[in-house]
């Protein structure tokens, strides 16, 4: 056994008492490209001190290859020595064998650092000299992608995918079709998606499937694709509001609601969530549940209007008018929306406030002169009240304009001409 192999040995069993003797012996002992294999192995385990000092002998020992600076610069880079790690790189001459390597480390630390075009320059650099390497191509592609330059990106996956569906870690098949969503293809990432199904069997992979598809309304691969989602990670919780959205359009309450209550086990922040579960409880009848939802997702988000005017027709549907009331007790008067005006007048006119259902009326009316239901509802209200004649014939010439043929609005309008 050499002494690489006992210290690497030595490392896997936890015993780093003589990982500096270990390491001096196989320095002195062992052949180059046993020593080159050490430092890989070290900088694998992230014993990044020690494959330093292997790489830093291999320079020094063979300054001609190029390509031990290209990985000691690498591990400085990565430990934040930048000035060291740079010098390295920009030493290597562009008629060496390991001068495409070098763009590539450098490449990725500009992109690291945020510095896109500096690293895209480095990469179609490396291009020119090797417009065969599909290295250089993904990472083009992958800058291209992160800029938004999608059409340059598909061009690359395209080229990359004939040869491979994934490179390293990363699902090109997802790239693609990702890439296609991005360009508002969502038909080609559909059929991507489709004609690749076997391929996509990450989470990540199924999860942007599942968005696409139902992009396109192939809600039944959807919801297969979100299903698989959470069936192999249930804390998926970005599928959940997803997986509702897919059984709305089935029409389908009770596994929008099953959707909704299962996704807030596991994030009872998704405001979503309470919305859509509440209105499907609410269109199951199990009004109890739709009001238990809202009032929570309200207890989490208080700023939610929406939440707020959804419990509000709840609320007005049940007839529990002083509820209603009390719901916008705390909000000024300027906060509020005209539809929220439109349910506070009824609920007045139904505890017998006529003054306060009068100012809501006349606060909603701007938005809502044009709504046949809204007209109707105040014009019959204001009909109830002394000295109005003047104030209904003319909600009833808006209203008979939109709905000619109701025969009891048209009545009324004839008694108080």
């Amino acid at each position: 056994m050499t002494y690489s192999e006992q210290l690497l040995d030595a490392i896997e069993k936890h015993d780093f008492s003589q990982d500096k003797i270990l390491l001096k012996k196989a320095l002195d002992n062992d052949d180059p490209d046993i020593l080159a294999s050490l430092a890989e192995n070290l900088t694998d385990y992230g014993f990044t001190d020690l494959s330093k000092e292997v790489y830093r002998f291999l320079i020094a020992k063979f300054p001609q290859e190029d390509i031990f600076k290209v990985y000691l610069a690498e591990i400085l880079l990565n430990d934040g020595n930048d000035d060291d790690g740079l010098t390295l790189l920009f030493d290597i001459d562009k008629t060496s064998s390991a001068y495409i390597d070098s763009l590539l480390v450098q490449a990725d630390y500009y992109q690291t650092n945020g510095f896109i075009e500096t690293a895209r320059a480095k990469l179609q650099q490396a291009l020119n000299l090797n417009s065969n390497e599909d290295a250089i191509k993904f990472g083009l592609a992958e800058l291209d992608y992160m800029s938004g330059d999608y059409d340059a990106a598909l061009a690359l996956y395209k080229d990359l995918i004939e040869r491979q569906k994934t490179f390293g870690e990363v699902n090109l098949i997802q790239r693609l079709f990702q890439t296609e969503a991005k360009l508002g293809h969502y038909e080609k990432a559909s059929e991507v998606i489709k004609d690749n199904d076997t391929s996509i069997i990450d989470i990540d992979s199924k999860y942007q499937a599942g968005l696409v598809m139902l992009a396109v309304g192939d809600v039944d691969q959807a919801i297969k694709y979100l299903d698989e989602v959470i069936d192999q990670s249930p804390d998926y919780v970005n599928a959940y509001p997803l997986l509702a959205q897919a059984y709305e359009q089935k029409n389908d309450n009770e596994q929008v609601l099953r959707s909704a209550q299962a996704g807030l086990a596991y994030n009872e922040l998704d405001e979503v969530l309470y919305s859509k579960g509440a209105k499907a409880a609410a269109n199951l009848n199990q009004l109890d549940i739709a009001e238990e939802l809202l009032k929570k997702g309200l207890e989490v988000a208080g700023d939610n209007n929406d939440l707020r005017l959804q419990l509000s027709n709840l609320y007005l549907h049940e007839h529990k008018y002083k509820e209603n009331l009390e719901l916008f007790s705390n909000l000024d008067d300027e906060d509020l929306e005209p539809q929220v005006h439109w349910n506070l007048a009824l609920s007045y006119q139904h505890l017998e406030n006529d003054e306060k259902s009068k100012s809501e009326f006349l606060l909603a009316y701007p938005e809502f002169q044009d709504n046949e239901d809204f007209l109707r509802q105040m014009a019959i209200f204001f009909n109830t009240q002394a000295k109005s004649d003047e104030i209904v014939r003319q909600i009833l010439d808006k209203y008979l304009k939109l709905v000619p043929e109701d025969e009891e609005m048209q009545e009324l309008y004839n008694q108080i001409m």
